[in-house]
């Protein structure tokens, strides 16, 4: 029998009444618990099917489908699949005969089978860093893009890969550091990534967005859990330097400012914490808070630290 009890109550003529529904799943009939009739026939089953269709005993996979059309690839990604039959024994000619039909057949429905591979490595990597979807779907059209003009060829996948993972962050306003990138590189170097990202800008005539310290705010901060008012506080003194001629990285210079405001807000946070946090040395942290220094009483905001309390900062 296929019969479930369903989630919801309706009004049956006979009991005059609201009463609980029994759902026929091979009839598609929904029927009322109490006196049997049939409130509503033909209905859609949109839940999980309760049988497999597959060949093999070996596959317990209930779905009907396959993957979604994928409309980066030949056919949009669909093919057809000639199974063996199950009463074929193995080795025999006929089975022999089906397999080498089988692969006839895929390697003229699957020309794009190192695109697939790409594409699944492209979402496996995007899901490790916590990604959405737009990401992993603008970086699969790069190196689709990429592919069309013969770029792939000769270079490393996981390289290249990664290198349209981090292009594509960069593009949909999803920043991500080259470091934090390169962990999911598989054995990809940052200097291989980043060289294969400067490249793909140039043959794909690409113009991706350039990462300002304020896009890494929330995230560096979070990280060492600074509050909301010392997270304002430092977009608020990023702002101001944009009238300064500071020549330092986006990163640096948000680590700077960042112990800037620990040091004011009276965190116990380290320095080592804190560039660990931006993703800079400490070394570099160090130089560039002593560039910022001597601006301290001017950008940072009097809301957040009186004039007498920046004074007290560490001198560099």
């Amino acid at each position: 029998m296929a019969y479930a009890v369903s989630d919801t109550d309706q009004y049956c003529k006979d009991c005059k009444r609201i009463t609980q529904t029994v759902l026929d799943h091979r009839q598609g009939d929904t029927i009322c618990s109490e006196c049997g009739l049939v409130l509503e026939a033909y209905f859609v089953d949109t839940t999980a099917e309760w049988r497999t269709f597959a060949d093999t005993e070996n596959d317990h996979d209930p779905q009907r489908t396959g993957d979604a059309v994928n409309p980066l690839l030949h056919n949009g990604g669909l093919g057809t699949m000639i199974s063996d039959a199950k009463n074929n024994v193995v080795g025999s000619n006929q089975s022999r005969s089906l397999g080498r039909v089988n692969k006839m057949v895929q390697k003229q429905q699957n020309p794009d089978r190192s695109l697939t591979q790409a594409f699944a490595s492209i979402a496996s990597k995007a899901s490790m860093l916590g990604l959405m979807n737009t990401v992993v779907s603008r970086a699969q059209q790069i190196y689709k893009e990429a592919d069309d003009k013969k770029f792939c060829r000769g270079r490393k996948d996981e390289a290249l890969t990664t290198a349209c993972l981090f292009l594509a962050c960069q593009e949909e306003g999803f920043p991500r550091t080259l470091k934090e990138v390169a962990t999911v590189g598989n054995g990809a170097t940052k200097k291989e990534i980043n060289k294969i990202k400067e490249q793909l800008k140039k043959v794909l005539e690409i113009d991706s967005k350039i990462i300002h310290a304020e896009d890494l705010t929330r995230r560096s901060c979070s990280s060492i859990g600074m509050k909301h008012q010392g997270m304002k506080a430092v977009n608020e003194t990023l702002e101001k330097l944009k009238e300064y001629d500071i020549r330092r990285t986006p990163k640096s210079v948000l680590a700077a400012v960042m112990y800037m405001m620990v040091q004011l807000s009276n965190d116990v946070t380290s320095l080592k914490e804190v560039s660990q946090a931006a993703d800079v040395a400490v070394g570099t942290t160090k130089k560039t808070y002593k560039d910022l220094y001597p601006y301290a009483s001017r950008i940072i905001p009097s809301w957040f630290a009186k004039l007498e309390d920046i004074k007290k900062l560490r001198i560099p």
